[in-house]
C-alpha cells in the first residue's frame, strides 16, 4: 500500500455496479478508508441520474453496467458540456482486463482501471493515485478526458502536435508479447503519466 494517506470524509462517492453483494463490499472499503458520503446505483439510468443531481467527487463504475455498459456511462458524463461532473474522477472496474479493453475505458474518459476483484489495497492506491497525482484534462473535436499520453515514447514522425511537445526520433517496433488479460500493474502503465517534457 502507498505511504500517502488521503482524507475521504465528506467526498461524495458513487458506486455504480449492478451486484448488490460486490457493490456492499465496495462501500465497506470506502468506509473503512473514512468515506461517509456514499451512494449506490444498480445501472446506467440511475448512475447518470445521480451525476446529473448532485456534485459527485469519484466515480466507482462496473464495466458491464446494465444496460449500456459503465465505458459508455464514462463516455456520456465526459462529453457533456453542461455537466457539473464532467471532469469527476472515475474508476473503471473490470473483471475482462484484457488490454483491447482498458484501452476502450481510457478513451471514453475514465482516470483508472481497477481490476475485479479488487484488494483493499489496490482500491487505496489507485485513490490516492488519483488523489496524488491529477492529469490534464484535453479537449479535442473527438475527446474530453485526462490526457491519454502515457508511454515514454517518441512522438511519431518527430513532430507533436502540442506546444510542449519536443522534437524526437520515430519509435522502434515493439516485440512485446500479448497476453488475454492485464494483471493490475500492467493496466496501470496505461494510466501513469511517464511522458517527461
Amino acid at each position: 500500500m502507498t505511504s500517502q494517506t488521503i482524507n475521504l470524509k465528506g467526498l461524495m462517492f458513487v458506486v455504480a455496479d449492478p451486484n448488490p453483494y460486490f457493490s456492499r463490499i465496495v462501500v465497506g472499503l470506502l468506509r473503512s478508508f473514512g468515506a461517509n458520503n456514499i451512494a449506490e446505483v444498480r445501472n446506467s439510468f440511475d448512475a447518470i441520474r445521480t451525476l446529473n443531481g448532485q456534485k459527485v467527487d469519484i466515480l466507482l463504475c462496473d464495466e458491464k453496467l446494465p444496460p449500456h455498459g459503465g465505458l459508455q456511462v464514462a463516455h456520456a458524463i465526459r462529453k457533456k458540456k453542461d455537466n457539473d461532473n464532467r471532469t469527476v474522477p472515475i474508476l473503471i472496474m473490470a473483471g475482462d482486463t484484457r488490454e483491447s479493453i482498458v484501452k476502450i475505458a481510457r478513451d471514453a474518459g475514465a482516470n483508472m482501471v481497477i481490476a475485479k476483484p479488487l484488494s483493499p489495497a489496490s482500491l487505496y492506491d489507485r485513490l490516492t493515485w488519483i488523489a496524488f497525482n491529477p492529469r490534464q484534462f484535453i479537449d479535442t473535436a473527438t475527446y474530453f478526458g485526462p490526457d491519454r499520453r502515457f508511454k515514454v515514447e517518441p512522438i511519431p514522425g518527430g513532430v507533436g502536435r502540442r506546444k510542449g511537445d519536443k522534437t524526437e526520433a520515430p519509435p522502434a517496433p515493439s516485440s512485446a508479447p500479448t497476453s488475454p488479460a492485464l494483471a493490475q500493474n500492467e493496466i496501470d502503465t496505461l494510466f501513469k503519466p511517464a511522458r517527461m517534457g
